[in-house]
């Protein structure tokens, strides 16, 4: 037997003053007197009487203590333990999606979750131990196996949406891996709201049971599933901005929602939008906004909420902020002798402005200088690091970023590139001749074009952006003459432009911890969007910072007053949609898969332990109204 609400024990402690009461009470029987003279000698007596009395048992004294005892009791919740042996262990998977933020009827799921996760920690068996693993993202074990409740339930309480979609069969097998060797009656429970589409195949080779969290019928969502903005820009209006903005209602009744852009809090455009539930509907709002003193775009949010003031199921859904197009300023630093042909393309570039700057220049600059933000352009040798940011690497001479690279090849032979690379759109190389090229045949970098003697423009990307190699000479090619030539750049700009608008760090999905490049050491504060600050040191190179499940726009303070952002949105209609649909199922390792069994309620004793009380009172009111009691 076990108590999944030990602490409400403390009602005991109200035995003491009830029995202090009738230690003190005083029992006189009433007689006639002839006379009040006997009353001066009755206030004698009382003067002269001690309080504390021998403790004579009443039968209302033991039904009244009985009443506190069964009372304490069944607040206690006690619950029986079933076939679960001495030294068992359990390990929970959690599902931390998105979805599980969601609040029905009943309240947050993950409340919901949290509560199932304290009754398993509570009735464990003596010698046992619950260890949690996280069902989202990737998976990874985020509560060791412990028996010590007091850990186990602070732990408990940490735990919070992640975001991202449900991976309970990879968590599944994680929990199974940490059980092998495990004593009997060990086992695996997963709690989940089942919100997403498909089978999952758990692992047969530890029993596995599973807890559903979530009504059954759950309420309506409102969420966005897409945002765009488009410049626009007329006559008189050059920062005009279009925002496009896909919505759909999952479950309910048609409904009306108000769609807001607001930037910096400040609402730009609004409109009204009628969703019918399972149909896709479509918004288009018009603003304008100008760039900062700075030259970059503001961060354009958007926001929707029911016309009927009534709260939506899933708030993470509701808010999402997309990068104003309305600055497209671009600063290219040309680093070394760039081919004239590279220096007329980005000269076509209204938006583009060129910087001259030179080798020595770049490697003398102190860290605590402000970091330049663009586009570097590199020609003939390049520095031991790569600068930050998006780099174009333009006929390396020498080692590349301080790795060799192969001797020159003459005249190699265009083989494959790459159709689907977003700097490869619309271009084809099959035409292509190169008097000389230096093979990049590096482990870190992806070949976009490869010819006969290796790669000959390859990349590399990190947090901060990519590095796109060339390993010719344009120049000494016939590649300028070609199309293609003027569409490579003009991608390679686009990416690099969109990086810029979107803050400078990588996207990711919502929760997902920001990779923040960094000098070596440096502390880097990211502020959530509900204002919460958090903070981590760079370690080579890059500072991983925890950031709550969340939408918007994250600032991130770096060393020197560098300012950057990262975005996070819930654009997903799978966790959108707060249905039951996924079925889970039991892998018995023949083929063979059986519908996951519901894990059992604990067996709990308080509601015979009520009935009891209310009987005891029952008969303490009979025996203290019976005929002849005295008062």
């Amino acid at each position: 037997m076990s108590l999944l609400e030990p602490l409400s024990l403390a009602w005991l402690g109200l035995l003491v003053p009830l029995v202090a009461l009738y230690v003190l009470k005083r029992r006189r029987t009433p007689r006639p007197v002839g006379s009040t003279m006997l009353w001066a000698l009755a206030q004698r007596d009382l003067r002269a009487e001690r309080p504390w009395q021998r403790l004579v048992p009443h039968v209302s004294l033991l039904l009244q203590a009985l009443a506190l005892m069964l009372g304490a009791l069944a607040l206690a919740r006690p619950a029986g333990l079933g076939h679960v042996p001495a030294g068992a262990r359990v390990f929970a998977v959690l599902d931390t999606s998105a979805s599980m933020a969601a609040e029905d009827d009943e309240g947050r799921r993950i409340d919901g979750a949290r509560a199932a996760l304290r009754a398993l920690a509570r009735t464990l068996p003596p010698g046992g131990e619950l260890g949690i693993v996280e069902g989202a993202g990737e998976p990874s074990v985020i509560v060791p196996p412990s028996s010590d409740l007091v850990r186990l339930e602070a732990a408990i309480d940490r735990l919070d949406v992640r975001g991202g979609r449900a991976a309970l069969e990879e968590a599944a097998a994680l929990a199974g891996e940490r059980l092998a060797g495990a004593p009997a009656g060990s086992r695996i429970v997963v709690i989940t709201d089942a919100a997403f589409a498909g089978t999952v195949r758990l692992p047969g080779a530890v029993p596995i049971e599973v807890v559903r969290v979530g009504a059954d019928r759950p309420p309506a969502n409102d969420a966005i599933l897409a945002v765009d903005a488009r410049a626009n820009p007329g006559e008189g209006t050059p920062d005009r901005v279009e925002i496009f903005a896909r919505l759909e209602r999952f479950g309910g009744e048609a409904g009306d929602v108000f769609v807001s852009a607001e930037v910096e809090g400040e609402v730009r455009a609004s409109r009204r939008v009628t969703l019918t539930p399972g149909v896709p509907s479509s918004a288009l709002l018009t603003a304008d906004l100008p760039p900062d003193d700075a030259g970059q775009a503001p961060f354009v949010t958007l926001r929707i909420r029911r016309a009927d003031d009534r709260p939506d199921a899933l708030a993470l859904d509701d808010v999402a902020v997309v990068p104003s197009p309305a600055s497209r300023r671009l600063p290219i630093f040309l680093v070394g002798a760039v081919p004239e042909s590279v220096r007329r393309v980005l000269l076509t570039d209204p938006d583009a402005e060129l910087f001259a700057l030179s080798a020595e220049a770049l490697a003398e600059r102190s860290p605590s200088e402000p970091a330049l933000d663009g586009l570097f352009v590199l020609a003939g040798a390049s520095p031991e690091t790569a600068p930050t940011g998006d780099v174009l690497v333009i006929a390396p001479d020498g080692p590349l970023f301080g790795v060799e690279l192969p001797a020159p090849v003459l005249r190699p032979r265009v083989m494959t590139w790459d159709e689907a690379d977003p700097r490869l759109r619309f271009t084809s190389f099959a035409a292509l001749h190169v008097a000389s090229l230096r093979p990049l045949s590096l482990a870190a970098y992806t070949p976009l074009v490869t010819t006969d003697a290796g790669p000959a423009i390859a990349s590399t990307s990190r947090p901060d952006g990519t590095i796109t190699v060339v390993g010719f000479d344009p120049d000494l090619s016939d590649w300028p003459r070609q199309a293609g030539f003027v569409i490579f750049f003009r991608n390679l700009l686009e990416g690099s432009r969109g990086r810029r608008a979107a803050g400078g760090i990588a996207p990711g999905r919502i929760g997902e911890a920001l990779r923040v490049p960094a000098p070596e050491g440096a502390e880097v504060v990211a502020t959530a969007p509900d204002g919460s600050m958090h903070r981590s040191l760079a370690r080579g190179g890059i500072a991983i910072v925890d950031v709550p499940a969340l939408p918007g726009a994250i600032p991130v303070e770096l060393a020197g007053g560098v300012r950057r952002f990262a975005l996070r949105n819930l654009l997903d209609a799978e966790e959108s949609d707060l249905r039951a649909r996924a079925e889970l199922v039991v892998d018995d390792g023949a083929g063979t898969a059986l519908a996951a069994r519901e894990a059992e309620e604990p067996s709990e004793a308080w509601p015979w332990l009520a009935l009891g009380l209310l009987v005891v009172l029952a008969l303490e009111t009979l025996w203290a109204t019976r005929r002849g009691a005295t008062a």
